[in-house]
């Protein structure tokens, strides 16, 4: 008897890029930001923001959530990066 079976791969479902979503922008991996304040983490550029306050408030909720790992706020324009730390000075709210 000759059965056929059904394919194993699955579809595609259509992308639908009319929505639009209000994530940060994540910069490329090899390229130094120009502009914005950037989270380095562990040495590696992964998250901008265009406000100072928003990169230190999401650089202290991954601190206190990692611990283990060095958190820094890279400004683009002045070409320096803060250290966030876990210290009673650094709880601020921002």
């Amino acid at each position: 008897m000759n059965i056929k079976k059904p394919a194993l791969g699955m579809k595609e479902q259509p992308v639908d890029h009319s929505i639009s979503m209000t994530r940060p922008k994540n910069p490329s991996a090899n390229t130094i930001p120009s502009q914005g304040y950037v989270l380095e983490i562990d040495g590696k550029f992964k998250t901008e923001f265009d406000s100072s306050e928003a990169a230190m408030k999401a650089a202290l909720e991954l601190k206190k959530k990692y611990p283990q790992i060095q958190v820094n706020v890279y400004d683009a324009k002045e070409h320096s990066r803060t250290l966030v730390d876990l210290t009673e000075k650094s709880d601020v709210s921002v």
